[in-house]
């Protein structure tokens, strides 16, 4: 008996490649949305000075996980920004005293500023900062 709309071995690889090579790109353009993602973070994270002594010195931005990083401005103040990206949402590296975006390659000052935006050539905004509070006689910081 004769199949009417029927599909053979090598026509159904083929789309079953075609379908499953188009989910990979979609899912490495972003999670699908236009525009800016909103920043998500867990409640207030508290960290210990002394597990980063890099935050000994001014001027230095310190990954302390968390999706945040701390850069120390004065002997006794702090500033704390989100490293998720405002562009799609992506968690950015702290290199070279800046943020760095994997995904679509935008960079960050250390201040939050948007020195390069994405590959995409779509306008962002900075990197959202946090509130810190600092206490000096446990040498700890809570960080929004």
């Amino acid at each position: 008996m004769a199949c009417q709309n029927c599909v053979n071995r090598r026509d159904f690889l083929a789309k079953a490649a075609l379908a499953a090579a188009a989910f990979v790109v979609a899912e490495g353009c972003g999670d699908g949305q236009i525009g800016p993602t909103a920043v998500t973070l867990g409640s207030g994270t508290t960290i210990k000075l002394a597990d980063f002594p890099a935050l000994a010195t001014v001027g230095a931005l310190v990954d302390v996980g968390h999706e945040r990083a701390v850069m120390r401005t004065s002997a006794t103040a702090f500033v704390a920004l989100s490293k998720i990206c405002t562009h799609q949402g992506c968690e950015t590296s702290v290199t070279n005293n800046r943020f760095e975006c994997p995904c679509h390659l935008s960079v960050f000052a250390s201040d939050g500023t948007v020195v390069r935006g994405p590959s995409t050539g779509e306008r962002i905004s900075p990197l959202p900062k946090l509130s810190v509070t600092v206490d000096q006689a446990a040498g700890t910081l809570t960080i929004a």
